[in-house]
């Protein structure tokens, strides 16, 4: 009986070994998500101001060659009075407020129904029988 088992067994675990992540897959899901965070900053900003989302773009991706001492100083200064002003931090708040009020409204008009509906399509009212 022992011996019968052993192909499940062994075939499982392969199965379950084929679907793991590999460290290279790990750090491309953090990569992307993270670069879809950085986004959605820049795309809030440019709702409140347009030089601030420039200045966040920069922050984000740094150019190629690097920028002298100077001229890294002047950008961090502007950088920090834009980001600090109140009044793009209160643009700013309600942008992402308004973001997340838009992703909660589109959740609940995806998943509507799903209270009324048990797995594989069976609902649990029959409207066709009323």
């Amino acid at each position: 009986m022992k011996w019968m088992n052993m192909p499940l067994v062994i075939s499982l675990a392969l199965l379950l070994a084929g679907c793991a992540l590999t460290p290279e897959q790990k750090a491309e899901r953090a990569a992307k998500k993270l670069r879809a965070e950085q986004a959605l900053q820049i795309q809030l900003a440019k709702q409140c101001d347009a030089e601030t989302a420039e200045l966040l773009h920069a922050q984000f991706n740094p150019p190629l060659s690097p920028r002298s001492v100077q001229e890294q100083q002047a950008f961090e200064a502007r950088y920090v009075e834009k980001v600090n002003n109140p009044v793009f931090q209160a643009c700013y708040k309600l942008a992402l407020d308004n973001y997340k009020a838009q992703e909660e409204l589109r959740y609940m008009r995806l998943h509507y129904n799903d209270d009324f509906h048990f797995p594989f399509g069976f609902s649990r009212f029959c409207y066709s029988c009323w």
